[in-house]
């Protein structure tokens, strides 16, 4: 089945890089109606939304989600919510998209690893979307997992790994390379390339400027600062902007409103952490592959938070990330070096 074909015949975009990339996939299906006349397009979400959302470690469970749908997927509706020890509550970003959209979403909790995201691929593929698009906004999902910059690695690797298993059916597609502050805009640009060599490139679809009043619309109820970074472009605010509370710079180009298309299995030939992921049947056995490898991961990173100040709300502000995140590399290294 060619690109053109399957993505006409029913297409789940999946946000593979977490919670906010739904927001761009959202956008990306509004875009997929209108310029190739597609029919059956959905976002679908990972729930696991940035501490500053969520200030408890990890993915949000199914046990914590409230007025969902479950069956191999989470359908969450625009009424659902979360809910975190005894009084803590939050909306996901896949209930604003639901809200918005007028539907549910299909969502993933990434508790069961793998396995959990392939089966609600089948179930989304039994239920007429015969094509996966697998959205990063950013680019990590091609990060070979010892960039001095990359902060999150867990959630694309899993996504990445669980289309191994859609070989035929699936692609990778990179939007807005660099905008989310971890790799530059330039080394995606150049692991593009690397996939691009071995044959993988397949091509790419671009953001049109009709878009803008929908995205001001859709951004100014959700929460994504990397999803915010095609709109900026389409505005024509080009050069380099500050995130994350002025810790990170992200460059505009014109890239930013194109999202590169990739073959799946051509990306996993050359990253270790996906390739020990594909068989994973929990979040604390892809936790334990990571660490075999040595790759510190958002998970870890979210498990130290807790550890250094606690969990809740009061916390959101007290942490500082850097420090977090070498205590971090430095507990793996310990590790692993009495491991051998």
């Amino acid at each position: 089945m060619g690109i053109i074909d399957g993505i006409r015949r029913g297409v789940a975009v999946l946000g593979a890089g977490g919670a906010g990339d739904v927001v761009s996939a959202y956008m990306l299906c509004l875009m997929l109606r209108r310029l190739m006349n597609v029919r059956k397009c959905t976002p679908v979400a990972i729930l696991w939304e940035r501490w500053v959302i969520d200030p408890f470690p990890g993915p949000i469970p199914r046990a914590l989600l409230r007025n969902v749908r479950t069956s191999s997927c989470v359908y969450v509706s625009s009424s659902s919510y979360a809910v975190r020890g005894s009084d803590f509550r939050f909306r996901p970003q896949a209930s604003i998209i639901a809200e918005l959209a007028r539907t549910v979403i299909p969502s993933i909790t990434l508790e069961y690893g793998v396995r959990g995201i392939r089966e609600c691929i089948e179930e989304l593929m039994g239920i007429g979307y015969e094509f996966i698009l697998a959205l990063d906004v950013g680019g990590d999902i091609l990060a070979l997992g010892h960039e001095e910059e990359l902060w999150s690695p867990l959630t694309d690797a899993l996504v990445l790994a669980s289309l191994t298993w859609f070989k035929a059916s699936s692609v990778v597609g990179i939007l807005a390379p660099g905008a989310d502050g971890e790799l530059s805009h330039d080394y995606v640009i150049r692991r593009i390339e690397d996939v691009g060599r071995s044959g993988g490139l397949i091509g790419a679809i671009g953001l049109l400027k009709d878009l803008v009043e929908d995205y001001a619309t859709v951004l100014k109820k959700t929460f994504t600062e990397a999803g915010r970074i095609p709109y900026m472009a389409l505005r024509g605010v080009l050069g380099e902007v500050a995130i994350r509370g002025g810790s990170r710079r992200v460059k505009i180009t014109p890239s930013s409103i194109i999202t590169y298309l990739l073959d799946p299995c051509k990306v996993i030939e050359q990253q270790p952490l996906p390739q020990a992921l594909i068989n994973t049947k929990s979040l604390a056995e892809a936790l334990t592959k990571a660490e075999e490898l040595g790759i510190p991961t958002e998970l870890h990173l979210e498990i130290e938070i807790a550890k250094t100040y606690g969990c809740g709300p009061h916390t959101i502000n007290k942490i500082d990330w850097k420090t977090i995140r070498n205590k971090v590399k430095q507990s793996l290294k310990t590790k692993k070096n009495k491991q051998h």
